[in-house]
């Protein structure tokens, strides 16, 4: 049997991977719905399958395929692979104690907003956002990291991600972003007015690593008719952020 050389190593990962991203995206779908999503022939498809089915990263229930629970298992191990993001978890508790409101701990990874913890005084509501991603340019919490972000950096996720709209509030210019961002940077706090979801406001401060870079963000978010004015939650944010910047330097 031939041996396969490293590119089409990198290629068959690369579609397995596609794959178990494909079948997040659809929330379950059947070969052939895969198959056509993906414009892969049905045989070369179900090779792949079968592998992440035997691995545990997949599930068949019926002709239906879904994400295996072993994906469960790792996202929480890289939730806690860093001890500090334990710390931000416990600011972003009280924080949400103290404002009555879902406050999110944040995270950039690949040019997305990854939602880490998303905590609230309400049990029926708690960590129903963890593990969401948002786009940088129209979250409170991305915005707020963005700004933070070198030319490069920042330009860098821009050109991958693009400014989508998903919202009729939506900043769709890269130079309005720009002047928000600018702004931003001047005022210390981010806010998303139903730019990702109607119906949510959201207010977002940067977190500072100890190497000077963005560490992540706290943001607290409800429904715009319900939350305090925006420099209110931000002096709340600000004082919640130096704590925590102070806990994690030590």
């Amino acid at each position: 049997m031939a041996r396969q050389n490293d590119g089409e190593r990198r290629k068959t990962t690369a579609t397995s991977l596609h794959i178990v991203d494909t079948i997040e995206e659809l929330d379950g779908a059947t070969l052939s719905e895969i198959a056509e999503h993906m414009e892969l022939s049905t045989s070369t498809l179900y090779t792949h399958l079968n592998t992440l089915e035997e691995c545990g990263y997949v599930m068949k229930v019926g002709d239906t395929y879904h994400l295996g629970l072993k994906l469960f298992r790792l996202g929480e191990a890289a939730r806690y692979r860093d001890d500090r993001y334990r710390l931000a978890k416990r600011k972003a508790f009280e924080l949400a104690n103290r404002t009555n409101e879902e406050v999110n701990f944040a995270v950039e990874e690949n040019g997305r907003s990854i939602i880490l913890f998303d905590e609230t005084n309400n049990p029926s509501m708690e960590g129903f956002q963890v593990g969401h991603r948002f786009y940088m340019h129209n979250s409170a919490s991305g915005k707020a990291m963005l700004a933070e972000f070198d030319e490069e950096r920042r330009n860098g996720i821009l050109d991958r991600w693009g400014l989508p709209r998903e919202t009729e509030n939506t900043i769709v210019n890269r130079d309005e972003l720009y002047d928000e961002l600018d702004r931003i940077r001047e005022q210390g706090y981010a806010v998303n007015d139903q730019e990702s979801l109607e119906g949510l406001r959201s207010v977002a401060v940067a977190i500072e690593g100890p190497d000077g870079g963005v560490f992540g963000s706290l943001d607290v978010s409800g429904p715009p008719y319900r939350l305090p004015s925006d420099e209110e939650l931000a002096e709340l944010l600000r004082d919640a952020v130096d704590e925590l910047e102070t806990k994690i330097a030590s």
